[in-house]
Parts: C-alpha cells; sequence; structure tokens
C-alpha cells in the first residue's frame, strides 16, 4: 500500500468536491482529510506507470511570504521507501501579489495541484 501525504498550503483549504474527485479514482482506496492535511491511500505504484491526481485548495486566508507545503509519497509497510516534494502556489508566489492579496474583495482563487509519482 501506497500513501501521498499532502500538507496544505498556509491560508489554503479543500475544495470539498476533490475528495469525492479522488475517491472516483479507481486506484485510490482510500482518501482521509485532517486538519490540514489530506492522505490519499492507493493499493501500490508500479515504476514506468504514469499516475496523475488532482487536488483542488481554494484560498481562506491572505498569507504573506507564503511558504512552500510539502507531498510525500512513501510505502505504508516500509516507510523508508519515500519521495518527498515541495509544492507553492501559482497564485501567490511573489510578496507583492500577497500584499494585494491582503487588500483584495473579491472572491478567493483556487489552485489545482497535479499529483505525479515517479
Amino acid at each position: 500500500m501506497v500513501i501521498i501525504n499532502l500538507k496544505l498550503l498556509s491560508g489554503y483549504g479543500l475544495q470539498q468536491s476533490t475528495l469525492q474527485e479522488l475517491k472516483r479514482e479507481s486506484s485510490v482506496k482510500r482518501v482521509d482529510f485532517e486538519e490540514g492535511y489530506i492522505n490519499i491511500y492507493l493499493d501500490g505504484l508500479k515504476k514506468e506507470v504514469f499516475r496523475s491526481y488532482s487536488v483542488t485548495l481554494e484560498e481562506e486566508e491572505a498569507v504573506r511570504n507564503l511558504r512552500p507545503a510539502v507531498v510525500k509519497v512513501y510505502d505504508y509497510y516500509q516507510t523508508s521507501d519515500e519521495a518527498v516534494a515541495d509544492y507553492s502556489s501559482p497564485c501567490a508566489e511573489r510578496d507583492d501579489v500577497n500584499d494585494l492579496l491582503l487588500e483584495r474583495s473579491e472572491p478567493p482563487r483556487s489552485t489545482s495541484i497535479k499529483l505525479k509519482p515517479d
């Protein structure tokens, strides 16, 4: 069993339809959402086989100097077999963008993340 553990970006929440979309994927066995984390459980991954999982986050609160969050993919039975990567929102990469976000009155923006295990 393989687990994809995704930490949400600070100030972002999970778009509710994302959980249902993930659960419809045939390779996904279970999806858990805990405060600030999503765990996606798979039966396994094979080398040379491309899999893509999409997660959509919505900005709930503007955060200055947004730091990247971590995605970790690991074997449930051998946790030392893991891959770790950072991701960030393309919507708020520069601090001047974050300054504008603090003053805006428009609806929150969404960020989609495509998970592509190696």
